[in-house]
């Protein structure tokens, strides 16, 4: 690959940007879960899965994506390197250990959604040994798995922007090399095996995505009654869910897969032998997004949910309440507010006045109570208006009193104007008296 040095930099400052991304993400989901247990409330088993989900999958883009080359050895001369061997064997276990245990839950999470809408399972587990089987299973699989390179010395550079399995020094497995390998020479044979584990994993993944969407094909066919529409509701929205999640997953692994494969195929084939740019830069972007693609997934209802109850609010300011964030003042104010009070001295009073509104209606908001809310702030907002038009002539005549007879219902940045205008106005009328 021609310039490979220069598109290699590049692709490790997307990989950091998207790893550090993808840890805020995981962050937020396990913040989200934990904050449901601490109030008592009962945990389904998809979003225990999607926990230690969102864990491995942050320590795998800590060590793999955000770290990258930081663990690299420094002889290798790549970008930012400053590791050792010893560095760079730790890495690769870590992101072997990390990111085949994200594989595996995620393979566990189809097969969850599958067994639950093809059956009617309740999403709960029964058992605290169910339980622990289904959790406990992939961490341990996954580290006898990624024990077996460490002891055979078979974690080292790839040539790409993270240490993982592969043979030292780079090409010597290859027949034309004139060398012998001093650190993994099994490492072909080892990579084979693992791949083979991972594509066991899709495996099981396409199977139930499969048998979702024929579920959901047979469901629309049966679907002939209003009952019965009703009582598949849940059953679709599972079905839905479980498909999201997959989508997710390959939207991330997909290109990294065809890597791999190109690799094997091709007696350990580099990166910077390789002849594909794009490939380079499609693996950087998507590799590391899969905590953001999980986030979008997992909080996409709760997002849907607070839009359905006030479809006036900010997008913003629900996609706050969905992260359990505190929603900061000027996004809590809906436009409609503004749009009411174009007649009122001071463009500050609508957001005073609605930020007072949020704390009267903060121990049980509804939406009758946020509509009585509204209407009270739109009356205060006439009432005023209607004082000020009873003033003396010279103030009926002045040029912020002009400007307030405008159309009552502009748009929000004709508005925004106007208000910011006449504010300006009158502390010049009032610096010259």
């Amino acid at each position: 690959m021609e310039n490979y040095k220069q598109h290699q930099k590049s692709a490790i400052l997307l990989m950091k940007t998207g790893g550090l991304l993808s840890m805020i993400a995981d962050h937020l989901i396990m913040r989200e879960v934990l904050i449901r247990y601490a109030k008592g409330e009962r945990i389904k088993l998809t979003h225990r899965i999607v926990f230690e989900l969102s864990l491995a999958n942050f320590w795998g883009s800590f060590f793999s994506a955000f770290v990258s080359t930081w663990m690299v050895p420094k002889e290798s001369g790549d970008y930012q390197s400053a590791g050792n061997t010893a560095s760079c064997t730790a890495q690769g276990f870590f992101d072997s250990f990390f990111y085949g245990t994200s594989v595996l839950l995620n393979a566990i999470l189809a097969l969850t959604y599958c067994i639950i809408v093809r059956r009617g399972r309740r999403d709960e587990v029964k058992s605290k040994r169910s339980m622990w089987l289904i959790l406990g299973l992939p961490p341990a699989l996954c580290l006898l798995l990624a024990s077996k390179p460490l002891f055979a010395q078979a974690y080292n550079y790839t040539d790409f922007y993270v240490c993982g399995i592969a043979e030292y020094p780079l090409g010597c497995l290859h027949e034309n090399y004139d060398y012998e390998c001093t650190r993994g020479s099994s490492a072909w044979e080892l990579k084979v095996a693992r791949f083979t584990c991972i594509c066991f994993a899709n495996l099981v993944i396409v199977g139930s995505v499969c048998s979702l969407v024929q579920h959901i094909i047979s469901t629309e066919r049966r679907m002939n009654t209003n009952s019965i529409q009703s009582s598949n509701v849940s059953s679709n929205k599972a079905t839905w869910q479980g498909i999201s999640y997959v989508a997710a997953f390959m939207f991330s692994w997909f290109p990294w897969y065809i890597w791999q494969w190109i690799r094997i195929t091709t007696g350990m084939l580099t990166m910077s032998s390789f002849d594909s740019a794009a490939l380079l830069y499609i693996i950087s972007i998507t590799h590391p997004l899969q905590g953001v693609c999980n986030a979008i997934v997992y909080f996409r209802p709760r997002y849907l949910k607070f839009r359905g109850r006030d479809s006036e609010e900010l997008r913003l300011a629900s996609a706050f309440r969905a992260l359990d964030i505190a929603v900061p003042p000027i996004l809590s104010t809906s436009p409609s507010y503004f749009l009411a009070c174009t007649n009122c001295v001071d463009w500050r009073r609508a957001l005073r006045q609605k930020n007072n509104d949020d704390v009267s209606l903060k121990s049980g908001s509804s939406q009758m109570g946020r509509a009585r809310a509204h209407s009270n702030h739109i009356e205060q907002c006439q009432e005023s208006s209607r004082a000020e038009s009873s003033g003396s002539a010279q103030s009926a005549t002045s040029p912020s009193h002009r400007l307030a007879e405008i159309d009552p219902d502009p748009p929000m940045a004709i508005l925004t104007f106007i208000l910011i205008t006449r504010s300006g106005i009158e502390v010049l009328d009032r610096s010259n008296v």
